[in-house]
């Protein structure tokens, strides 16, 4: 990664552009600790400061003990009489409410508390969070990929107050140590809160997003294999013929997804047992790898190298690498029973055997994505016999491990794109989006009784702070296909089903035009929501193209056959084309759209996707 400029014991920071919508913190913390270093990234562009946290123990001697440590502790003064609110959005936990925005008015005196689950990052709530005013406001994020909280409290003289960080911190570090803590990241903006979230977007876009390929090569058109073969059930042969036989089909997918339960002992019983089925996969994976390069398809690859389970080979051969869980609470006791273990990325030893192996994995299969998945909640291990003096060092050092592990692994292979799921969608910290694209963004997904609401509502929910993202589908109707559509789309479908492919060719067809639209500005046009009688619907706008995209879902028992929605990010003087992938095009001025544009849908659920073009 490219170094910060180092600021030593100085800590008069500003964010980079003023606005007169509020007074900006010029300090992440109000106060040093002895040995902590500060680092500063400032992107002007976006009205954005970033620090970094490094604290170091002296060279000889006993460590300080650290205590109640923050990465952030600051005022922000909004104009007088502003009303602020703070907006946030729930993060995922395999429900259909995933990433939910939430809005919460602040009052004086009451400390308003977010804080992570189980100790990953987005598990819960999203670690993102817009302070705004009427006419402008401070968006503030947590980058660590473990457990944090943050609290923001409106006070008596008007400024709201910032605290935020680790969860649990009391320990004393080895002589010479040095590790991270968890970034901050704020922005600062004017307008409504809408304006704010799309400069966020644009500057996680810019500069944390991984840069080794350009957006639309990191985000892939993946054809997935479990809609064919079970996890269990996929074997060199079957995948070596199914690459062949997709290839034959000459549809535009740049991907080929092998997901879990390749390992022997398959998914989840053999977490923990590196290679290969030997049944199965003789060879490993490397034939099927290059049976895929073969196609001109890229191979994805699924791993879990954090997780290990009873009687699997790393509790075998390593035990002392491994962490066991304690103190959980019921409904997460199945970790206690079943005999889950986590790999302590915080051990050298352990975290050099993970770098070497899937590094060699990476090397003999030819891989051009890595999925990192991650299915158990790391603070229930981390907790187990702690000492008085090493509370949350067990954590700390784990995190910083699994940013030496990937990061490694980038350095290695220069051109590999990281993929980041546990369990859908709860490490999205900003730290981890930086080294990391999302691909499954939650596991509540096509199977849950409650689609394709959730997937509809998630991509609303999402777009407030991410700008890549998507999901695919698992069925070809249209329904299905335009609820999961987004910046990438794996699609697990029955490939020898020739009704199912000549659909899927028929959506493709009209979804890669429209795909690099999802980069560009996202504007929520109904409220988030689940509920089977409404109507949700959003655009994204890409003003450099002065093109966009409107999707509108009439829900299964909505009375209504008409949706008005007001555009935005329009020039008002231009002149757009809208076209109805279903047929018809209209041509109507920026002014009158942004006035109300209504859309009909006779019948029910159904979903329409309109795309706009402004007339040269």
């Amino acid at each position: 990664m490219k170094p910060f400029p180092i600021l030593i014991g100085v800590l008069a920071l500003s964010l980079a552009v003023s606005t007169d919508a509020i007074e900006r913190p010029t300090a992440p913390l109000r106060e040093t600790v002895t040995g902590l270093r500060i680092e500063t990234q400032a992107y002007p562009d976006h009205a954005a400061t970033e620090w970094q946290f490094r604290l170091r123990a002296p060279e000889a001697g006993e460590s300080p003990l650290y205590e109640n440590l923050k990465s952030a502790d600051f005022e922000v003064a909004f104009p007088p009489d502003a009303k602020v609110r703070l907006h946030w959005s729930k993060g995922s936990h395999s429900e259909p409410g995933d990433f939910e925005p939430k809005t919460n008015p602040l009052v004086v005196g009451e400390p308003f508390v977010l804080k992570s689950f189980g100790g990953r990052s987005s598990d819960g709530v999203m670690p993102y969070f817009n302070l705004a005013s009427e006419s402008g406001g401070l968006i503030v994020a947590v980058g660590w990929t473990g457990d944090w909280k943050a609290s923001f409290e409106l006070q008596a003289n008007g400024k709201v107050r910032v605290i935020a960080g680790l969860k649990r911190t009391r320990f004393r570090l080895a002589p010479g140590e040095e590790v991270r803590l968890p970034s901050i990241l704020a922005l600062n903006y004017s307008g409504d809160w809408i304006d704010g979230q799309n400069q966020f977007r644009r500057l996680m876009l810019a500069h944390h997003t991984p840069k080794n390929h350009p957006p639309m090569t990191l985000m892939p058109v993946e054809a997935g294999v479990h809609g064919i073969f079970p996890f269990n059930e996929t074997s060199e042969e079957k995948l070596v013929q199914l690459a062949t036989d997709i290839a034959a089909l000459k549809l535009p997918l740049d991907c080929y997804h092998l997901d879990a339960g390749w390992n022997e002992g398959g998914f989840p019983k053999g977490q923990g047992n590196p290679q290969a089925d030997p049944i199965r996969f003789p060879n490993g994976l490397a034939p099927v790898g290059a049976a895929v390069r073969k196609t001109g398809m890229r191979f994805l690859a699924w791993f879990e190298p954090e997780r290990a389970m009873r009687g699997t080979w790393l509790e075998r051969e390593h035990p002392d690498w491994l962490l066991k869980p304690t103190g959980t609470p019921d409904r997460l006791r199945y970790q206690e029973r079943d005999g889950f273990f986590l790999l302590d990325l915080g051990h050298p030893k352990a975290r050099q055997w993970a770098i070497d192996s899937i590094s060699e994995e990476i090397t003999r299969s030819g891989l051009s994505f890595y999925r990192q998945d991650f299915n158990l909640y790391p603070s229930y291990f981390w907790h187990t016999e702690e000492k008085p003096d090493e509370v949350g060092l067990r954590e700390i050092r784990h995190i910083n491990g699994l940013y030496a592990f990937l990061d490694e692994l980038a350095r290695r292979h220069p051109d590999l794109i990281l993929d980041n799921c546990a369990a859908g969608g709860r490490r999205l910290d900003f730290e981890m989006m930086r080294r990391c694209i999302v691909l499954w963004r939650s596991d509540s997904t096509w199977g849950d009784k409650s689609f394709p609401q959730n997937v509809q509502a998630m991509t609303h929910g999402l777009s407030h702070w991410l700008p890549l993202h998507g999901l695919g589908a698992a069925a070809t109707d249209d329904l299905a296909l335009r609820s999961g559509m987004g910046a990438c789309g794996g699609f697990s479908i029955n490939y020898r089903n020739q009704k199912a492919v000549a659909a899927l060719r028929k959506h493709l067809e009209s979804y890669l035009k429209i795909r690099p639209l999802y980069t560009g500005e996202f504007y929520p046009l109904t409220p988030h929501s689940l509920d089977t009688t409404s109507w949700i619907a959003w655009q994204f706008h890409r003003a450099d193209l002065n093109e966009g995209v409107i999707q509108v879902f009439r829900r299964p028992e909505a009375e209504s056959e008409k949706l008005t929605v007001k555009l935005r990010g329009l020039d008002p003087q231009q002149r757009y084309e809208i076209e109805d992938l279903d047929g018809g095009k209209e041509v109507r001025a920026g002014a009158e759209l942004m006035r109300g544009h209504a859309i009909t849908l006779r019948e029910k659920p159904a979903a329409a996707v309109l795309v706009l073009k402004a007339i040269h």
